[in-house]
Parts: C-alpha cells; sequence; structure tokens
C-alpha cells in the first residue's frame, strides 16, 4: 500500500477508506489458469476421483485472457475433470456464490450427480484495470478459488451446507452503466477501466437512496430467508461467525453491517484486509479461510454473505460436523 501511495496511483485519504493493506498480484498467470491450480489443489486435498465430478462451473469478472473463448472448458481440462460439463458463469462479484448454489440445485435435481467443482479466476492486471484507482474504495486483487461440493458419506468433511437464500434488485444494474451508452467492442468507453465513471453518473442521478434501501431490505431478506431454510433462530448460540464480501468499508456500512447487527449477534468477519477484492472468489475465498483457521467448532454455524454489480446478494450457512472421522 505504502509503495502505491509513493508513486502516486492512490491518494494517502484513500488509506482508510479501502481498509486493505496489501494485494495479491499475478504477474503472470491469468484468471483461468490460477483457477485451474486452485481445482487442482482442491481436488488434491479431497483425494477426490476426478471421473466423480459431474459439473465444473467457472465464475469470473474481468478479462479471462482471450476475447472469443471458452474459459470454463480450459479450467476443466487442466483440472483433469474430463467427464464433467464445463459451465461459465459471468455474474460479476456474487458469481462464486451463485456457482456454490448451482452446484447444490444440481445435486439435488440430478441423483446420479455425484460431485460438482466450483471455481473462480480473476486477475486485474493494467493496461486494461488499475486494481487501486479504477473503482471508489474498492480494491482488486488477482486469486483462484476452487470448492469441491458433494452429497456427504461423513468422512472427511469440512462443511456441511444447510442452505441457501439469493435475492436480485435488477433496476440497480445502472449503477455500473451510468450514462454510457452501448459500445461496439470492449475497453471503448475507457483504458483503463473506469468503474468510477458510472458510479459516479448513477448517485448523481440519485441513486444512492435507491441502493441503500434496496441493498438493506435485500440484505435482510436473504439473511432471515438462509435461517429459516436451515431451521435456525437468529439467536442461536451455535452462529459463531458472519463473513461478508471483500469490499470496502462504506460497502460494509451502507449495506451489510446496520441489518446484521440488527439481526444476529455473531461475530462479522472482514476477511480482505490482506487481499482486496477478489472478483468472483470473494465466497468461496472467505469459507476457505473459515476453514483453515480452525473458528468453528463441531456443531457451529458460520454464514457467508456474497453480493455483486446487478445487483444479487446470496447467503449460506455451513457447520462444521458434529464428529470427524480421519
Amino acid at each position: 500500500m505504502d509503495a502505491v501511495i509513493a508513486d502516486g496511483r492512490l491518494e494517502p485519504e484513500h488509506r482508510h477508506r479501502v481498509g486493505v493493506t496489501e494485494l495479491p498480484v499475478s504477474t503472470e498467470l491469468s484468471g483461468p489458469q490460477l483457477a485451474a491450480r486452485a481445482a487442482q489443489r482442491a481436488l488434491r486435498a479431497a483425494d477426490w476421483d476426478t471421473d466423480r465430478v459431474g459439473l465444473l462451473a467457472h465464475a469470473w469478472i474481468y478479462h479471462q485472457g482471450h476475447d472469443f473463448w471458452a474459459p470454463a472448458h480450459y479450467v476443466a481440462d487442466q483440472a483433469g475433470v474430463s467427464k464433467a460439463l464445463p459451465f461459465g458463469l459471468q455474474h460479476m462479484s456474487n458469481g462464486g456464490a451463485l456457482g456454490v448454489q448451482l452446484a447444490a440445485t444440481r445435486l439435488v435435481a440430478d441423483p446420479a450427480m455425484d460431485s460438482v467443482l466450483v471455481t473462480t479466476g480473476d486477475r486485474f492486471s493494467l493496461p486494461g484495470f488499475d486494481r487501486w484507482a479504477g473503482d471508489y474504495d474498492v480494491v482488486y486483487g488477482d486469486a483462484g478459488t476452487a470448492l469441491l461440493l458433494g452429497r456427504t458419506d461423513g468422512h472427511g468433511d469440512l462443511l456441511h451446507m444447510l442452505s441457501f437464500s439469493t435475492a436480485a434488485a435488477a433496476e440497480t444494474e445502472l449503477f455500473f452503466r451510468g450514462r454510457d451508452g452501448f459500445s461496439d467492442a470492449a475497453l471503448d468507453h475507457s483504458r483503463p477501466i473506469d468503474v468510477r465513471r458510472p458510479k459516479k453518473a448513477y448517485l448523481e442521478m440519485g441513486g444512492m437512496e435507491q441502493l441503500k434501501s434496496l441493498g438493506l431490505a435485500k440484505v435482510r431478506h436473504i439473511l432471515l430467508e438462509c435461517l429459516e431454510f436451515a431451521g435456525i433462530e437468529p439467536g442461536d448460540p451455535r452462529i459463531r461467525c458472519i463473513a461478508l464480501p471483500r469490499a470496502g468499508d462504506s460497502v460494509y456500512n451502507l449495506m451489510y453491517l446496520p441489518v446484521i447487527e440488527d439481526v444476529i449477534k455473531a461475530e462479522p468477519l472482514f476477511l480482505g484486509r490482506k487481499t482486496g477484492h477478489l472478483g468472483a472468489g470473494d465466497f468461496i475465498a472467505n469459507l476457505s479461510d473459515i476453514i483453515a483457521s480452525g473458528i468453528l467448532q463441531p456443531g457451529e454455524i458460520a454464514l457467508v454473505i456474497g453480493g455483486g454489480a446487478g445487483y444479487t446478494w446470496s447467503c449460506a450457512a455451513f457447520q462444521a460436523p458434529e464428529k470427524t472421522h480421519g
């Protein structure tokens, strides 16, 4: 962060607004390559037969290294899941969360489906994207993430997914479009991409009150519905924590913390202080950090919230297994 401020790429007063001290930066690997590596690691860690994976859902928000291409197929091939159907999911920052929901839905609907692999991969590099100064109060880190979801046999499970809820407010798509017309090719509006310009236009049109009102209502809805689907009361002492998207503090205060502090008493987790926003990868990265931290005792529950332009919000409940088997 200090080096970026010294270079003049970030104003000093933005240090506290973004709430981030450092970012992961990939100097060589593209988003799909990062996703493929994450998938390989997830499969090895689970000691999973790749032939059992019936679907690979890959999500992203930014350039995948080629202009006219199917990145999900590349990730599936590199991960060695040759029998899986590759599925590309472009749903902005909530793409990883919706990939998990898609995986769960497919497992419920198709008895022949044994397991699903969900990946994300984004790299925010110049000249197309300025990770530090391209957006208001949000900075972007490079990452690949992967999650393996399947039916439990009670052996070696890291977490059990109890429920999932999603809600959208399509009228807020204007937040990332502003007054810009529809262009003929990528980067026609600006190079590098300037996320601030359409946001500023939306705010000048009086959009802040709309975004705040809808955001608070939708986050409350998904949180309460997720708990209801799981059969959990908001005051259940088993709810250990709730992980928020890896956004800036201004976003937390706008649409997340007022609801969370009113509905539940669980500890909010801000896991992006050393990563920034990971594109479509926030949701799965948060799950990974929760597992790695060991914060959940057997039977305890973590809630994970996702959110992304469009706008779409998701909430899922995960429980640490009551008993472990090796």
